[in-house]
């Protein structure tokens, strides 16, 4: 199975830029619906299709250096709600400001993403289908993974996706 992240263009910008801003890690969490299918030349597809992002402010992090990032506890609690309430999969996204032209999950990230999406797969109801992926962010790199339903392991996105086209007026059919 893979997974397709899909952002808008314009959102994906303002997130970077916020998440790039300073020379420490920062965090963002994106809320994305989830769909599933089976595409004909790839196989079985998971598509999270970002709707939001919520920009993790500064004063909720109780852990902020160059190289390490910690969230207030009550913070993700409460967006954990706003997904379990509205079936929502959750992308997190943390920064590696000194990464250049290329970007890695350390081994602490992976450990922390075994653990937390497992725990939101547990936790958020699945119908819709709801999946937890994570996202980090370099100046030049951005690398992804997530969590199979089918394996129980972690795998890497297949694809990050800008969505920026113009946008057009459909005629509507009137009576």
């Amino acid at each position: 199975m893979r997974c397709l992240i899909r952002v808008p263009a314009p959102l994906w910008r303002h997130t970077r830029d916020y998440l790039l801003a300073v020379g420490v890690e920062r965090m963002a969490y994106l809320l994305a619906r989830a769909s599933m299918w089976d595409d004909p030349w790839e196989g079985p597809t998971v598509d999270l299709l970002v709707r939001q992002a919520l920009l993790v402010p500064n004063e909720v992090l109780s852990t902020q250096t160059p190289t390490a990032v910690e969230i207030e506890p009550g913070f993700t609690r409460e967006v954990l709600r706003a997904c379990y309430e509205t079936g929502l999969s959750l992308v997190d996204i943390h920064t590696h400001p000194f990464s250049a032209s290329g970007v890695a999950f350390s081994g602490h990230d992976r450990a922390n993403m075994r653990t937390t999406h497992a725990e939101f797969r547990r936790e958020i109801p699945q119908e819709p289908p709801a999946l937890a992926a994570s996202l980090v962010v370099g100046r030049d790199a951005v690398a992804g993974a997530w969590l199979d339903p089918h394996t129980g392991r972690l795998a890497d996105v297949a694809a990050l996706q800008l969505l920026d086209c113009p946008s057009v007026e459909v005629p509507l059919c009137r009576r």
